[in-house]
């Protein structure tokens, strides 16, 4: 497991103000195995990943950096109501700068 994965574990943890503990009682494992997950001890296996993307609200793409988008893959189009799709439409015509202040904007409604 290569220090990015491990890094994006721990960041996707702290993200959802999560503890070890918290996270491994939610995948039934103990806080020793999150914590080696983290530094690089031991590597989630393939169901374990799964468990994890699912609980950290990303995609097992994401956690083994095969994207840098947290996101990627999590939503399927047919998931979209016609009110998504619109405002996705609209956030892809919008420049970089635009785009970032529209994300910001959205987790600090998130909070």
């Amino acid at each position: 497991m290569g220090w990015c994965i491990m890094e994006r574990l721990k960041q996707l943890r702290e993200s959802k103000n999560m503890t070890q503990v918290r996270l491994g009682i939610e995948l039934g494992v103990s806080q020793e195995t999150i914590s080696g997950y983290e530094i690089g001890k031991a590597t989630p296996p393939a169901d374990m990943l799964v468990k994890l993307a699912d609980i950290l609200d990303t995609s097992v793409d994401y956690i083994l950096g095969r994207t840098d988008n947290r996101y990627f893959n999590k939503l399927n189009k047919s998931d979209l109501s016609k009110q998504e799709l619109e405002l996705l439409l609209i956030f892809r015509k919008l420049p970089q700068i635009k785009k970032e202040r529209a994300i910001g904007f959205f987790i600090g409604l998130e909070e």
